[in-house]
């Protein structure tokens, strides 16, 4: 509990933070029956059945192996049932919120169910829809941000991470790793949910490398705490690494989030800075910039990780083709850029080869010490077309234009604004 920050997020996905609710909530409860021992009263709990709604897919899209972001050592199921864990906390919280998605999952057999569904479950907590909820929310200890169309169930998502690997609390309180094995070097990385699928991805329960997450490498180099089936965060406690989230905005048109991933990174790679915005023009437009510094030039290389393999290519544009959906990948930003895809096995964490998952993979390389970068992703049903993206540079303002939606964006000062 000492590690755990206000927000109520966890560092390790959420199938680990269903793992350890359990056990955490089975102990307070026995501690305040037999010992007399009130451990409720912390903020982490008091929060946390917030972090598993916003991680939540689209209600409409759920089904058993897939309802939740997986970010960290998760799968998109989930893990553990999250029912009666959510069921205790709506409870002691009077949480409608935290109780109308135990109902959902409990409704849709998500999850596994337990005598515990029923011995926390309170009937006088009125299950509270997540309609009256922003669509943006800022775990600030954790440094991740969910950003959604809506709760209609049909929504698109946003999900970005960009903080210590384990909180910027514990990082403070600690002088070494207090066992993050779970997290993945993932600072910067995003994943995208629209038209009821996935389109852009996370690893899974992977060995922990950079390079299997949508952020950058540097001389084909990643972030701190890569390379072992766990995560070292010793690494990163050595440096008191904080990347972190600068900003996340939301107005009804637009989403603007942006984060600082610089620290994340091994100090003899030169990097002195690695900036990224991401506009979320609603409902089914992003754009990344990226703004990346080096103390002399290197190869730098962003990926991309679509669910789907590419369909399509013309030209510079890379279309991929899901069961539901269109995604629409364009680079924005190739004078000096190698473009190029790449298939690449990724492992079962164990070594099983019948295990094995591919990860397709859009890369843009340049070779530089000063890079500014912009990919644009749209998305629409399988039998529509997505916006086309143009861009129109003015000086340190680019011009992002979708149709007849504009976005602007200043790189002197990171702020961002639709145009009229």
């Amino acid at each position: 509990m000492t590690v755990l920050g206000n927000d109520g997020a966890s560092p390790e996905g959420v199938g680990y933070w269903a793992f350890g609710t359990e056990y955490m909530l089975k102990f307070m409860y026995g501690a305040r029956e037999l010992l007399n021992v009130n451990m409720y009263d912390n903020e982490w709990f008091r929060n946390t059945a917030k972090y598993r709604q916003y991680m939540m897919l689209p209600l409409n899209s759920w089904t058993s192996r897939n309802n939740v972001v997986n970010l960290g050592d998760s799968g998109r199921h989930g893990g553990h049932s999250s029912v009666y864990q959510l069921h205790a906390l709506a409870q002691e919280y009077d949480d409608g919120h935290a109780q109308w998605l135990a109902q959902q999952l409990f409704e849709k057999k998500v999850g596994s169910s337990s005598w515990l569904d029923l011995f926390w479950f309170d009937p006088t907590v009125k299950a509270k829809s997540p309609n009256d909820l922003p669509t943006l929310h800022h775990f600030k200890d954790m440094d991740i941000v969910s950003a959604r169309t809506g709760w209609s169930g049909n929504e698109s998502l946003v999900v970005f991470k960009c903080g210590p690997y384990i909180g910027h609390k514990a990082l403070q309180e600690f002088a070494q790793d207090p066992d993050g094995q779970h997290v993945h070097p993932d600072a910067n990385h995003f994943m995208l949910f629209g038209e009821g699928e996935w389109l852009i991805r996370d690893d899974g329960y992977h060995d922990k490398w950079t390079d299997q997450h949508n952020t950058l490498l540097v001389d084909g180099r990643g972030q701190l705490g890569e390379g072992r089936p766990f995560f070292n965060g010793d690494e990163l406690m050595d440096v008191k690494a904080r990347p972190r989230v600068i900003n996340a905005v939301s107005t009804l048109q637009l989403d603007h989030i942006t984060g600082d991933a610089t620290e994340a990174y091994p100090r003899d790679l030169g990097l002195r800075r690695y900036v990224r915005h991401l506009l979320f023009l609603k409902p089914n437009v992003l754009i990344v910039a990226d703004d990346i510094a080096l103390d002399e030039p290197k190869d730098m290389e962003l990926l991309f990780h679509q669910e789907n393999p590419i369909s399509e290519r013309e030209s510079d544009v890379f279309l991929i083709r899901g069961e539901k959906s269109l995604l629409r990948i364009e680079p924005l930003t190739l004078e000096g850029v190698n473009l190029s895809t790449r298939n690449n096995v990724v492992k079962d964490l164990r070594g099983d080869r019948d295990n094995e998952d591919i990860m397709f993979t859009v890369r843009l390389i340049s070779n530089r010490s000063r890079w500014r970068n912009a990919i644009a992703l749209s998305w629409a049903k399988a039998n529509e077309e997505p916006a086309r993206i143009k861009l129109n540079r003015d000086g340190d303002t680019w011009i992002f234009t979708a149709g007849n939606r504009s976005v602007a964006l200043d790189w002197t000062t990171g702020k961002s604004e639709i145009q009229r």
